[in-house]
């Protein structure tokens, strides 16, 4: 799948690394603005007529791909746009031979089974329901059964689960040490005959040593928590992550008993039906809505895993997975505290760029190479039953996302492979559009008012920094009005992180200086050697103004990252053998330093009517800078 890049080189301009002899390192979150308006973006609809090409060329009619015996739905979205950046929807030419019950060509709205990406909709509805206050009770607290269990626990803790222990976050976060399933997946008695099982190694048991449910018939919930009782655990809670589908059943349950209503009706009524998710279903819909390469049965199409629902039963279309990766993006059902609190790592895993989520697996995305500080994270879930294959993933960062379903005989990792092709090529395109936007939006020279104008010989008011004793003096002075020497130059580098400050000046002082010094901790016999670097990061936090036919404009902040950035740092390589040292721990110095109650980090930028720029204000200094160019 890499090498459907190769057409995709000439869209994004080479970066070249930065020339500072330290890199720089960014606060975590969003480098720059995100852009918006991507639609009508010439370079996004240039990206997205290349991948029509490439997909075409590569997957559709390369008969080495095995496309002729699966067909696919693939979608690129944006929280800031209704409609996806790109799509592409490939049905396969075997399809008329099944003689199928579902549809005949694939489309936005054709519906696939997502098998374990339904544990995306289980966590969602539990957060738009219940939230996420409880996450540290533990499970005994909420569900009698289990907490009966846990009174008739034999205490063997090597085959008995500390259940106590196990807390309703833990389900959520793959954290609860539970075994991944209760007869329904992994059991080998119902999976294959008992004498080939026993000619593979196996020895006979009793019958009732064997699950009475599983695929089929399956468990009924009393079932359910009698098998439970039974199984040993696969870690202590919290000791490592360890993938439980089970776990998910369970989160389920506490939602069921908190809410008093069955959880399929919470799905529908929390999450589909407010996100207009009219693809989407809990149970399996009518075969003319779905794909179908085979018979129900082959497929897995019409199998339902009845108490285990919340685990992985859903179908959905790629037009509503979009609109739930928008929604999870805007916040649209949660709080954006909550959504924030959501979109973040719960446990480490043994590869270094990849961490576990609520109940996502996210992996960290290098923005430019050999910078170990400047990257992203997608947060994803993959998901497979019998014939049908799922992905979805959102980079919280770039407000980006990626739907992949496909269903039919599928090559081994498809539906990554997709999915890696498109991150190759969105995540420079954005990035690359969002310097772009930050550049055309920020950069220039801001100036105080008074320096725009030589002839400015008003009765000066008090200088803007001044406290009331200190502007007494001018109050009733006649004297021309002195120019305040305070200006600023912001920039965007084509490799480095945020908008860069330069030329600050306060008052005729060199600010850039002052700050890392201050900030930093600089002694004296060190400052002639000091590099100060002055680059601002979005915060998040804006204000919006009212008035005006337009509506008004707005404030917007940044947090600035005082650095020194000389002399050399460590090299990538140092960086990752180092223990202890690093050169990268801005997160501990953020206003650190604060005048008069306001942080010297904090810039704020005036958004007009027009949505340009027109000042920036550093609250420490209380100084508006006019922007002039």
């Amino acid at each position: 799948m890499r090498r459907l890049l190769l057409s995709l080189g000439s869209l994004i301009p080479f970066l070249p690394l930065p020339s500072e002899a330290k890199a720089n390192c960014p606060l975590y979150g969003p480098l720059f603005p995100r852009p918006t308006n991507l639609l009508h973006d010439p370079v996004v609809k240039a990206v997205a007529a290349t991948l029509d090409n490439v997909f075409v060329e590569h997957i559709d009619n390369d008969t080495t791909t095995g496309s002729e015996r699966y067909s696919y739905s693939v979608e690129v979205f944006t929280g800031s746009e209704d409609k996806p950046l790109w799509s592409h929807y490939w049905t396969a030419p075997s399809l008329k031979n099944f003689n199928s019950t579902g549809v005949t060509r694939v489309d936005s709205n054709t519906v696939f089974r997502i098998g374990s990406v339904t544990k995306i909709f289980t966590v969602l509805t539990f957060l738009a329901t219940v939230g996420d206050e409880i996450w540290n009770d533990p499970i005994t607290k909420h569900l009698p059964e289990i907490a009966e269990i846990a009174r008739n626990a034999s205490g063997d803790p090597i085959l008995t689960t500390d259940w106590e222990s196990i807390t309703v976050g833990s389900l959520a976060s793959q954290t609860s040490g539970l075994i991944r399933d209760y007869a329904l997946l992994g059991e080998l008695s119902y999976q294959l005959n008992l004498t080939d099982l026993y000619n593979l190694g196996f020895p006979p048991l009793n019958a009732s040593e064997y699950p009475p449910c599983g695929s089929w018939p399956t468990c009924e919930r009393k079932q359910l928590f009698a098998g439970l009782a039974r199984l040993p655990p696969s870690f202590p809670p919290f000791m490592t992550p360890t993938y439980s589908d089970i776990g998910f059943v369970l989160l389920s349950y506490v939602a069921e008993r908190i809410t008093g209503k069955d959880f399929n009706t919470l799905v529908k009524e929390t999450v589909l039906k407010p996100l207009n998710l009219n693809h989407t279903f809990v149970e399996v819909p009518e075969d003319s809505l779905g794909i179908i390469p085979g018979t129900s049965r082959a497929t897995q199409w019409g199998f339902q895993l009845a108490e285990e629902s919340a685990t992985g039963n859903m179908y959905s279309s790629a037009g509503d997975m979009s609109s739930l990766g928008r929604g999870i993006l805007r916040s649209t059902l949660l709080k954006p505290a909550m959504t924030r609190r959501w979109l973040k790592p719960s446990s480490f895993s043994s590869d270094r760029k990849a961490l576990v989520g609520m109940p996502w697996g996210i992996r960290r995305i290098e923005l430019v190479k050999n910078q170990t500080y400047q990257f992203v994270h997608t947060f994803n879930k993959v998901g497979s039953l019998g014939a049908y294959g799922c992905l979805l993933a959102i980079i919280p960062e770039l407000d980006i996302g990626f739907t992949v379903l496909a269903a039919g005989d599928l090559p081994a990792s498809l539906t990554t492979a997709i999915a890696e092709t498109l991150a190759d090529t969105y995540v420079p395109t954005l990035s690359y559009l969002a310097r772009a936007y930050a550049n055309a939006t920020f950069a220039g020279h801001y100036r105080h008012a008074s320096l725009l104008s030589s002839s400015n010989h008003t009765t000066p008011s008090p200088p803007p920094f001044a406290n009331t004793t200190a502007s007494a003096p001018y109050s009733n002075s006649t004297l021309p009005a002195p120019p305040l020497n305070s200006s600023l130059t912001i920039t965007v580098h084509p490799t480095a992180p945020g908008l860069g400050v330069s030329a600050w000046l306060s008052n005729g002082t060199d600010m850039a200086f002052v700050a890392v010094a201050i900030n930093n901790n600089v002694s004296a016999a060190y400052l002639d050697q000091l590099r100060p670097s002055v680059r601002l990061y979005p915060t998040g936090l804006e204000e919006k103004l009212s008035g005006g036919s337009a509506g008004g404009g707005k404030r917007v902040a940044f947090k600035a990252v005082f650095e020194d950035v000389g002399p050399a740092g460590l090299d990538p390589r140092e960086e990752e053998e180092a223990s202890f040292v690093t050169d990268c721990a801005t997160w501990v110095g953020v206003t650190a330093v604060v005048y008069a109650s306001r942080p010297l980090d904090l810039f704020v930028f005036e958004f007009g009517e027009d949505g340009k720029v027109e000042a920036v204000v550093n609250e420490a200094l209380r100084v508006r800078l006019v922007k002039v160019d």
